[in-house]
């Protein structure tokens, strides 16, 4: 089974960069055997689709995608028990049930080696949420088209994505624990009142009603695609 990770990435000379190295360098200690292929989108608001597109299509044939984010990562237990379940399951697997993002000064000890409590340096924690770590099977890649790049800018690709592999995989997974988000400052871009996000939430709701209908939903794919 070849299982490859997928990143959507921007260069920005900055933190966020730093980050994404600190990212990588933990991947490829934990996870050797999995290549790290990012997709790259520089051109216009950023579209973390076509960006996760671009890494799918870079990664050749592979059986199972890990979409993981350049500011996030798992512990590596739990990352292999998320694509086994995927594997067996045939369905998008999410790599933990808690998503916790961490403040500069937490984020800057763990990056430095800090092996102790890291639950203080918690900012906020949401649960229920489908984006940072996700795991997908290749027929279902297939069956939803990759993601849709029709959400442009932040927000609400994920969503569209989840609910398009909960109605054609027939459900989704969970694997219990955290996701860690390390700290970099937001884009200004990144706010529910900016016109591509209210655009990405009308597209997004066109997903929610098919109602996890498999006919409604392929039906919506090829429209949109």
């Amino acid at each position: 089974m070849r299982v490859v990770g997928l990143t959507p990435r921007r260069a920005d000379g900055g933190r966020r960069d730093v980050v994404a190295a600190w990212i990588r360098n933990r991947w490829e200690t934990d996870h050797p055997e999995w290549p790290l292929h990012e997709g790259h989108h520089n051109d216009g608001p950023f579209n973390r689709s076509e960006a996760i597109n671009r890494a799918a299509a870079a990664a050749g044939e592979w059986d199972v995608a890990i979409i993981t984010d350049s500011d996030s990562f798992v512990g590596p237990e739990q990352l292999a028990q998320a694509v086994a379940l995927a594997a067996r399951t045939g369905q998008i697997t999410f790599a933990y049930d808690s998503f916790r993002y961490l403040n500069r000064q937490g984020s800057k000890q763990i990056m430095a080696g800090y092996l102790g409590d890291w639950f203080p340096f918690v900012e906020w924690t949401l649960t229920g949420t489908c984006s940072s770590m996700v795991v997908v099977p290749r027929s279902l890649w297939d069956q939803t088209q990759g993601f849709d790049p029709g959400f442009v800018g932040w927000g609400m690709e994920d969503v569209g994505f989840s609910l398009a592999c909960q109605a054609l995989g027939g459900g989704m997974q969970r694997v219990p624990g955290s996701v860690w988000h390390l700290f970099h400052p937001p884009s200004t871009d990144n706010h529910h009142e900016s016109p591509h996000y209210k655009a990405n939430v009308d597209r997004m709701n066109r997903y929610r009603e098919c109602d996890y209908d498999p006919e409604k939903m392929a039906a919506l794919l090829s429209e949109l695609r």
